[in-house]
Parts: structure tokens; C-alpha cells; sequence
């Protein structure tokens, strides 16, 4: 019998969460013995899933006006009909929105996965279409659809993020990433990593980092600050970066630009300052974390936040708290005034909790469980 196709639609292929979601569930149906197909605008991780046998397609995902969308559903359409695909797995609205009409098109199933709190804004509602069965990667998510989007409460399945615990692990080998990134991992430097796209309100994130690290800086002068991403204000953040650092003197602001081994990089660090998806990473790296990011503050992780935060997807939007440069530089001092041997133990715990409950390997045989119950009947 021939392997189920199924199509993966996305935004974008650059670094972010949503993508990095999709790219390690690819790999996973795939060594499952589904037969995986990617389309989006592209980006880095092309390359990835190209090393792992999968094939993508470039189709404009990002773009909500008429003409676009017109042509995004040709398009779509056309890679249906020659790949032979028999489900399409959207993962963003204006993808959900084009993946919905080709695959009605050509009388195929269709899901998709929400992966934020979607915006209610009547302009955004009438993109909205949630497919046969709606992936929420946590309970808030959940009630979100259900309440602001009337999705009925049977279609949508709760499945939480899942973090390759092999990929994101604490043991992984430096190299030469040490001597790349000046870390001089001598007992010398505590070394903050800083991992989001550089846009909207996000940069706003990194650029407030930025200051908290200088004002602790002068109490803790071992501190560097490493931040991994790209996006439309990177410009921004770099001026403001060599603003810092000239203040300080020294490069205590170092931009790294988009990555793809952002687990060495984790790895490498001390603390990562960030949320949803790049917190468990950090977690399954036996990293401490402080929650922060455009959605919300959560502050330093400690062992008996965890359930907290899993309702809102390690977002801290709960909480209804900003990344201030104010609740930044508190969290880093909390941080930097720990023993090093209570920093090592809290990473085994966070580290134990990520294989313990958001294995990718769980995540994908979860995803499969709800192909086969639509593609069934």
C-alpha cells in the first residue's frame, strides 16, 4: 500500500515557532512512513528538509489580497494534484485560509494546527478557517477557538508543542562555536542568549534586554548577552546593541543574525531569555529561563511554575505582564545571584519535565492519531 501524502502549509521557512514545529513534525511522519510535502514562502529551513528528504514547494503563504490568494490556491491546487496528496495540515490563518479552499477544490481532507492566540478583528475573521479537526498546542489556545471563534469543542484536539529532546540537548559538543562566539567558557563568562525574530513587538523584547543587561552589568561585569534572530527591525536592535556596548565599553551586546543550530547555541549559554517553543528548547538544553516575549512576562522559571505556565504555552500571557526593562533586569539579578550548583540543578529538573511531557516523538504519534481518524471518516 502507498504511503499517505500529506501536505504541510506555512507562512514562511525562516527561524520561528510555528516553523520549527512543522519542520520536526515533517521529519517524525516521515520516519513514520507518511510520504511529507512542504509548501510555503521558504527560507533557512529549506535546506534542513531538504537533508532529510522532503520536498518543498515556494508558494506565496503571506499575502491576504484577492490576486494572491487567487494564485496561492492554483498553486496549492496544482502541487495537490502531482504530488498526489491526501491532506493538507495548515499552520498559520492566511495558509489555513488558501489550503482550505484548494483542498475543498479538489475534494481532499484538510486540518489545520493554531499555534497562537488568533487576532478577532473582523478584517482577520473571514480568513479564519479551522479545517475538519483544529490542533491547539495548549488549553488557552483551546478556549480561544472556542469562545472567539465558536469552534465546536469536538473538533478541536489538544496537542502540546514537541521539542526533539535529542536535538536540544545539554551534553552537545562545543566545537568551534565557543571560539566563533568569543565565550571564553572558562568560569568567566555568564553568557545570556536571547533567541526570537527580530519584528513588531519582539524587537521591543530584545531591545529592552538590551538595557537591563547594561544597568546589571556594572554588578555583574562577567555578563554577555547573545541574540539570535532576524526579522524587520534587526536594524533597530543593532543600533541599539553598539549603543550599549559602547556605553559598557566592552561587547556586552552581540548579534548573532538568524541560525539554524540554535541548540549549540542554547547549549552554550547560561540563561535564554524567551518563550513558547525556544523556553522548551532551552529547557530540554537543561538551561534556566526567564519568560519573556511579546504576548507576556513570566519572569525567572523555578520548579514549581511549571503546570503554571504549560496553560498558556510557556508564554506568560496569563499573567498579563510586559517585558519591561524593569521586570528584565529583576529576573537577571535573581538569576546571577544564584550558587551555580542550584542553576545546574534547577536545568536537570527543567530538563527531565521536557522529556518527561513535550517529546516531539509523542507530539507526531498524536498528530498521525488525528490524520487517521479524518482521513478514515
Amino acid at each position: 500500500m502507498a504511503p499517505v501524502t500529506v501536505l504541510m502549509t506555512l507562512m514562511g521557512l525562516e527561524i520561528g515557532g510555528a516553523e520549527t514545529h512543522a519542520v520536526v513534525l515533517a521529519r517524525h511522519l516521515k520516519e513514520m512512513g507518511y510520504r511529507v510535502v512542504l509548501a510555503s514562502g521558504g527560507g533557512l529551513y529549506e535546506k534542513i528538509i531538504a537533508r532529510h528528504g522532503i520536498r518543498h514547494y515556494r508558494v506565496v503563504l503571506d499575502n491576504k489580497r484577492p490576486l494572491a490568494i487567487y494564485r496561492s490556491v492554483a498553486a496549492l491546487r496544482s502541487v495537490i494534484a502531482s504530488e498526489g496528496v491526501a491532506l493538507v495540515h495548515a499552520h498559520a490563518r492566511i495558509p489555513a485560509f488558501v489550503s482550505g479552499l484548494a483542498a475543498k477544490l479538489e475534494g481532499i481532507n484538510f486540518i489545520t494546527t493554531a499555534h497562537a492566540m488568533f487576532s478577532t478583528e473582523w478584517r482577520f475573521r473571514y480568513l479564519s478557517r479551522w479545517g475538519e479537526k483544529t490542533i491547539a498546542i495548549s488549553s488557552d489556545i483551546k478556549d480561544h477557538l472556542i469562545k472567539k471563534f465558536r469552534v465546536a469543542e469536538e473538533n478541536i484536539v489538544l496537542i502540546p508543542n514537541g521539542i526533539d529532546t535529542e536535538t536540544f540537548n545539554p551534553d552537545l559538543p562545543a566545537g568551534d562555536l565557543e571560539e566563533e562566539l568569543h565565550l571564553e567558557r572558562n568560569g568567566s563568562k555568564s553568557v545570556v542568549i536571547y533567541v526570537s525574530r527580530l519584528d513588531e513587538v519582539l524587537a521591543g523584547v530584545a531591545q529592552n534586554l538590551m538595557e537591563a543587561c547594561a544597568r546589571v552589568y556594572g554588578d555583574f561585569p562577567s555578563l554577555r548577552l547573545l541574540i539570535a534572530g532576524d526579522g524587520d527591525r534587526a536594524g533597530e536592535v543593532a543600533a541599539g546593541a553598539a549603543e550599549v556596548n559602547a556605553r559598557a565599553g566592552v561587547e556586552l551586546v552581540r548579534l548573532l543574525g538568524a541560525r539554524t543550530d540554535v541548540n549549540r547555541i542554547m547549549a552554550a549559554g547560561d540563561l535564554v531569555v524567551g518563550v513558547s517553543r525556544a523556553a522548551l528548547e532551552a529547557m530540554s538544553c537543561a538551561r534556566n529561563v526567564i519568560l519573556a516575549g511579546g504576548e507576556g512576562y513570566g519572569g525567572l522559571i523555578g520548579a514549581n511554575d511549571l503546570k503554571v505556565f504549560e496553560s498558556d504555552n510557556f508564554t506568560g500571557r496569563r499573567f498579563k505582564k510586559t517585558a519591561t526593562v524593569e521586570n528584565l533586569e529583576h529576573s537577571l539579578r535573581e538569576f546571577l545571584r544564584l550558587p551555580p550548583d542550584r542553576k545546574k540543578h534547577l536545568g536537570r529538573i527543567l530538563r527531565r519535565y521536557i522529556v518527561e511531557n513535550y517529546s516531539s516523538l509523542k507530539m507526531a504519534g498524536e498528530t498521525a492519531k488525528v490524520y487517521e481518524k479524518v482521513l478514515n471518516g
